[in-house]
């Protein structure tokens, strides 16, 4: 199986020479796998694990994960720090659990990577940002479910994202989404997943400074049918900036709500 090309939901049990074996697929382009959390798994196979993926070099799509779940809270993707090297040539990587310390820096080397998607990391303050932002050809941020803990979330101006066209943030919203001036300045398509847990008092949802995404084409704005009032100063705030541009000559963006 050496010339395997794809590998899909493959979950990883405490087996180190299985994660040793993966590290023999050469020519594996597409690789998607989860590790079972229910079990208790050895370091070892974690280490075997991080020299397989470092041994990649045709790896072009990474999807890694964690099945099940821990009563003790474990970050079990945090052997991912350990990367002797990265598959350098990804150009789509999905991070899907929690990981502590941040994002791994090796993802900012990453040169040709298009596409980041990450879930139920639960990152907090500049750890969301600091990273991807260092990608040079990076095109499509997608965070989703929880992949941020705080009350605000600030694109800085020192973030520059040189390339990045299309922002996703879905799942449970902070109260502030801020842009500052200079940051995602290429960005055309913006898309806000509002969800809310019924059990959790609904909070007002805030989008400032959205003035300084100039090449802003499309806003998409989602949430549940039944709870609209998650959007509604949301909504409110991009039509008065709609309004402004038109005032000013400047380009407008469509607004799209969808009800799930």
């Amino acid at each position: 199986m050496k010339a395997l090309h794809v590998l899909r939901r493959v979950c990883l049990g405490n087996d180190s020479k299985v994660a040793q074996e993966i590290g023999e697929l050469e020519e594996l382009e597409e690789l998607d796998l989860s590790i079972d959390d229910n079990k208790a798994i050895d370091k070892e196979v974690l280490k075997e694990l991080a020299l397989s993926i470092s041994k990649m070099h045709s790896l072009r799509w990474l999807t890694i994960g964690q099945h099940g779940s821990s009563d003790d809270g474990g970050k079990i993707l945090n052997f991912l720090h350990d990367l002797p090297t990265p598959p350098r040539l990804l150009r789509t990587l999905l991070i899907t659990a929690d990981i502590e310390n941040g994002l791994p820096r090796w993802i900012g080397s990453l040169a040709h990577l298009v596409s980041f998607i990450t879930l139920r990391t639960t990152l907090i303050g500049e750890e969301l940002f600091d990273v991807p932002c260092k990608l040079p050809n990076l095109k499509a941020l997608y965070l989703h479910w929880d992949c941020y803990r705080g009350d605000e979330l600030v694109a800085r101006s020192s973030y520059k994202f040189l390339a990045l066209r299309d922002l996703i943030l879905g799942g449970y919203q902070p109260k502030v989404i801020r842009f500052e001036e200079g940051s995602m300045e290429m960005v055309e398509m913006v898309e806000l997943w509002f969800g809310a847990r019924r059990s959790i008092h609904v909070v007002e949802r805030r989008i400032a400074s959205i003035e300084h995404l100039t090449k802003l084409k499309k806003v998409t704005l989602q949430c549940p049918a039944d709870n609209s009032t998650l959007i509604g100063t949301v909504l409110e705030q991009l039509k008065d900036e709609n309004d402004g541009r038109s005032r000013t000559n400047s380009n407008q963006f469509q607004i799209t709500v969808k009800y799930t």
